[in-house]
């Protein structure tokens, strides 16, 4: 979690806050790069808050270098979700509405993937062997990418 974010949180404690992160969606040999998370215990694309100095599209590439050790520069943009279905409330009984730019990504050769403290583990999956739980509100672009649909979504 970002400084920024734990000092609004010391200032509003559980009260719900906006925020704008980022998720990407990583396709190797026809399969999605899922992240095991450590706080909800759930799957789903790597991402995570955009800094207040930080363009969205650099916050995408930080993020998936520090929870995979994935470096990539070749990011298209999948879709822009927010809303009731992206909400999250956390153990702790944060609650934080998200605004989530979502990319895309193909990697060409298979990477060594290195975990960080957010994840209990990274692995591959394919269409049809997706682990569950899911996490909720990365669902629909998950669903999306199972049903090859590469339509931008702004929801």
């Amino acid at each position: 979690m970002s400084d920024y974010i734990k000092d609004i949180r010391k200032i509003v404690g559980n009260t719900p806050i906006r925020s704008v992160s980022t998720g990407i969606i990583v396709e190797y040999n026809d399969q999605i790069l899922l992240q095991h998370r450590s706080d909800t215990h759930d799957y789903g694309t790597p991402g995570g808050n955009v800094e207040l100095d930080e363009k969205v599209i650099d916050a995408a590439r930080r993020e998936l270098f520090e929870e995979t050790g994935i470096e990539v520069q070749d990011l298209s943009l999948f879709g822009i979700y927010s809303g009731e279905n992206q909400v999250t409330v956390y153990p702790n009984g944060d609650v934080t509405y998200y605004v989530v730019v979502v990319f895309y990504t193909q990697l060409h050769s298979k990477p060594i993937l290195i975990k960080d403290e957010e994840s209990h583990g990274l692995a591959f999956y394919s269409r049809t062997t997706l682990p569950k739980p899911l996490k909720p509100t990365d669902v629909t672009w998950i669903e999306s990418w199972v049903n090859k649909d590469f339509t931008i979504k702004i929801d």
